[in-house]
């Protein structure tokens, strides 16, 4: 009897253009853990500061994650097609400024607080209000669906490679340290 080669077992079919996530999909996905993680800063108690500072240190991984798929694969892919791209950029600007905010306050403080209530309302304006409820629906009914789904799976794929990259998570380190080392 005669082996198959491996090369033809590890043959699987592609996944459908159905299966696959919309560029917009992968994106509010992402919103989601962000706001997820805002909550569950929100619900730890000035009395675990230990817990806050490594939430606020996953919430600025995140966020700086999210900005640059965004940054350097979405909004060129999009840019085309809505002019709401130059908007996102500067909200991208306050949401880096306020999460430098939010890391350089003391998780104990009452400051961390409003740091983090400005954070919120900054992240649910551009996250929910410009970009889910404006920019997508506007992409969506003008881009391909084939643009979209090529896009959401570069922005997963460059998700998935700052995740694992260890060169990356040194550098976020090192951005919240001197962060740190600045507070006021």
């Amino acid at each position: 009897m005669r082996r198959r080669s491996s090369a033809l077992t590890e043959v699987r079919e592609a996944p459908s253009l159905q299966e696959r996530k919309t560029a917009t999909r992968v994106l509010v996905e992402h919103h989601e853990v962000l706001r997820g993680l805002l909550r569950e800063l929100a619900e730890t108690p000035r009395s675990e500061p230990g817990r806050r500072r490594a939430l606020t240190d996953e919430l600025f991984d995140e966020l700086w994650m999210h900005e640059r798929i965004e940054e350097d694969v979405f909004y060129p892919a999009v840019r085309d097609i809505t002019p709401a791209i130059a908007a996102a950029w500067s909200e991208h600007r306050q949401l880096t400024d306020q999460l430098a905010a939010l890391v350089r306050a003391d998780p104990s403080s009452e400051r961390f607080d409003r740091e983090l209530g400005v954070l919120h309302d900054v992240l649910v304006s551009h996250a929910h209000l410009d970009e889910e409820l404006r920019m997508f629906p506007e992409v969506e009914r003008f881009a391909d669906e084939e643009l979209l789904v090529d896009v959401g799976d570069s922005l997963q794929t460059r998700l998935d490679q700052l995740r694992s990259s260890q060169r990356i998570r040194a550098f976020l380190r090192l951005e919240r340290a001197l962060l740190r080392r600045t507070a006021r």
